[in-house]
Parts: C-alpha cells; structure tokens; sequence
C-alpha cells in the first residue's frame, strides 16, 4: 500500500487543517464561546468544520483505506454516545456524544489523513517542538512573575477572569501559557521531548540546534511545576536511555516489558501496599494528593463494577460528600463514564496500533527515529493518564498523536526503503526531465 502524501501546506511545511488545529489549541479559553451550554474553542470549532470532510475522504478512500484501528475509534465514540443516551435521553445524549465523537473520532481523523508520510511526520514534528521553544518567550516571565501575559490579556481584551491563582511550587509560580490550567500547558510541552529529541536532534548529542530545542522542552515542563508533566517527561527519557544504550539488541523491549513485570511483582511480594499505592504515593507532590488519587481508585473501580457496561454516563458517582467530583485518572474516568467496552476499544487501539508499527522491520532510519519519537510520545502520556485526567485541549492532542502514527502502519518496509534510496538519487540526477517509470 503506498502513501498518500498531503499536498496543502503552510509555510512550515505543516498540512493547513493541522496548523489551524495547534493554532485552536494554543488560543486560550477566553477566546471560547458558549452557545446552548455548548463551549466552542478554538480547536472544537476547527473540528466540527473538518470533520464531514474528513469522514467522506476516509469512506471514500481518497486518501486511504479503512483499517481496523478507524473501525475502534468509531466504535469507541458510538458507544460512548449510547451510554450518554442512557444516562440524560436522546437529545442530550447525541448532544453530549456528538461533541466527543468530533473531539475524539476528528482529532483521530485529522492526524490519520493528513500526516502520511515520513515528510508531513517530520515538519509536524518540528513544528510542535518549534511552538513549545516560542511559549518560553510568555512562560518564563509568567513563572518569575506570576502574571499571566497570554491569557490575562486575551481576558483583558474580550472579557472573562483569567487564569486563576494557584499556588506557588518549588520557588515559582506554575505557569499557564494559553490553557486551563498548568498540568495541560506542562503536558503539552512534556510530549514534544521524543520529537525534539529523535526528530529535530535526530538523537544526536552534537546536534547543537537540536539539542537546544530538546533543552527548550523540558524548561518549558519545569515551569508547569506539576508531577503529572514531569512524569511524562521521566518516562519518555527512561525509554530513551534504553533504546540509546541497548541499541541493536535484539529483543530488548521484550525486556523491558520483562523488567516491569518484575518491579511490578517485586512490589506486590516485598510491599504492604498494592503496586498502584506505591506508584501513585511516589509520583506525587504530596500525600494529600496521593491519598485522593487512592479513593478516587478505590472508589472509580467500584462503580464500574457497579455500570460495567454502559457505565454512569455524564452522572453522579458514589463517593464519601466530603469528596470532590474530579476524577485525576484519565483510564478509568472512561471506563466508569462509558464502561468497559468503550474502554477496550480504545486501549486497544492505542495497544494493537503501537504493536503493529513495532513490528515493522527493516525501515530506513529517519523512519526508525519517527516510530520511537510517537510510541515514546503516547508512552509517556497514556502512562500519565492514570494519574491525572486528559481534557479539552489535552484529550483531543492525545487523539491526534494516536493517529499521526497510521501512516507507519499503512506503509510497508519496501516502500519505505524505495522512497528513502529515491530521495538520495535525487540530488545527484541531471535538472533535466527524465521518466522515472
């Protein structure tokens, strides 16, 4: 199956749906508007434009071919709609399940058609790496400051109350840039490092502009001053030290997995407390949060035991009155939201697409340092999301990052060491018209 290669772009390079995308990201949520009890941001409205013609492009296989992994998204978004019907009726249900359907199915889509090849995957991620260095501009002094130059003066422009205080960590505040809060702004920034690092420094250490931008990264993930950010970060860097060290060893990620299971039954035999108790009290700021996130655990599981079909919808969950209604775990907000089987087709989407570009062997190494730079980059975030919750802004990147990787699935090794040999003919062939075919 070859490539379909995206022709509309930017200046950047970057296909024009995805920069309107990242630029409806980064506006910040004064900008939104609320229609009906409908907010629409700016990557919602983006979205909901793009959608129908992206679904038709899909169906119509203009640009590709339906695969299993589209038929999971889809199926994931319907029955999330189904257990919203359940929960508040038809009409909020479809309202409610058509707006997650174009945040989860669109974002999947918009990296799905328009990053296929190894060309859009590189200027994207030079792109978003290029986005989280220019934040530092606003982020630095916002962090030494504690004024919020983005979006207090979106606020002081359109109306709205800013962003809120938040206590200082470490000796400085936690900055916000454009989003709702610091852990979106640190997690957005944390998952560009494997694109800075395996893409724009193509992982090497002498790349001094490269590394520069690596360095730019994980400044701009100190400065949200949350655990859920750093965690993402630490995660993406340990899965670089191995790939860096072990290099062309093989079976050395069926060690790692080996390790974890390890660590894993080490803490279980050896600890008085479950392994997620040790996790979750160690990769936190504080005992309180820990603490909650334990409930939250204890108590989340229970009602999905409760709903595990259909789950409670947008409805109330039993908990101690004293207790807050924000869910910090992103796995299992969706299983105790939508139940179970929404919850299997979208881990195993993300599971079943990342093993299938794993196996891939034999590709060229541009493309080797593009599949560790996405499978690294969803690691660290699907990881994070047990501790924390991936909304607005954050869910539909995370969406997005899934399907920027079905263009390496599509591909197959010999078209991808034919285009990589074309590429390094090209230079030396006469300006001449010569026929390639």
């Amino acid at each position: 199956m070859t490539v379909a290669k995206t022709r509309t772009r930017t200046l950047l390079g970057v296909p024009v749906p995805v920069a309107l995308f990242f630029l409806g990201i980064l506006l910040p949520p004064e900008v939104s508007l609320t229609v009906g009890g409908l907010r629409f941001s700016g990557y919602r409205v983006v979205l909901i434009i793009a959608f129908i013609p992206m679904f038709y492009m899909l169906i119509s296989g203009k640009r590709t071919k339906i695969n299993i992994f589209d038929c999971l998204v889809f199926g994931h978004s319907i029955w999330a709609t189904l257990s919203l019907i359940k929960w508040g009726g038809v009409q909020q249900g479809i309202e409610s399940g058509g707006i997650y359907t174009i945040e989860c199915a669109g974002a999947y889509l918009l990296g799905r058609l328009y990053i296929r090849s190894i060309e859009d995957f590189t200027a994207f991620a030079k792109a978003y790496v290029g986005v989280v260095c220019f934040l530092l501009l606003f982020t630095v002094p916002e962090s030494l400051t504690a004024i919020h130059f983005i979006r207090d003066t979106f606020a002081a422009a359109l109306g709205g109350p800013g962003a809120p205080y938040i206590d200082p960590r470490m000796g400085i505040e936690r900055a916000f840039g454009p989003f709702d809060h610091p852990i979106l702004y640190g997690v957005f920034s944390a998952s560009a490092f494997s694109m800075a690092y395996f893409v724009v420094a193509d992982r090497r250490f002498m790349n001094i502009s490269g590394m520069a931008r690596v360095i730019g990264v994980v400044v701009a993930t100190f400065l949200s001053a949350s655990g859920g950010p750093y965690l993402v970060l630490i995660m993406q860097m340990f899965v670089a030290a191995w790939e860096r060290v072990l290099y062309g060893i093989v079976g050395r990620w069926r060690m790692l997995l080996g390790l974890f299971g390890l660590t894993y039954l080490a803490i279980d035999v050896l600890s008085n407390r479950t392994p997620f108790h040790v996790f979750v009290t160690y990769l936190t700021f504080s005992t309180h949060s820990a603490y909650n996130r334990i409930l939250l655990w204890n108590y989340g599981t229970a009602e999905v035991a409760r709903h595990p079909i259909f789950g409670v919808g947008l409805g109330d969950w039993v908990r101690p009155v004293w207790m807050s209604d924000s869910m910090d775990n992103f796995w299992l907000l969706i299983a105790m939201r939508y139940g179970m089987p929404a919850w299997f087709m979208l881990f195993g989407l993300l599971i079943g697409l990342v093993y299938v570009v794993g196996r891939k062997k034999k590709l060229p190494q541009n493309w080797q340092r593009a599949r560790h730079a996405w499978a690294f980059t969803l690691f660290g975030i699907s990881v994070v999301a047990c501790t924390v919750h991936l909304w607005n802004a954050l869910f539909v990147l995370f969406m997005f990052l899934i399907g920027c990787g079905v263009w390496m699935a599509d591909t197959k090794p010999e078209t991808a060491r034919k285009s990589s040999a074309l590429k390094r003919m090209l230079p030396a062939m006469p300006r001449r018209r010569v026929p390639l075919f």
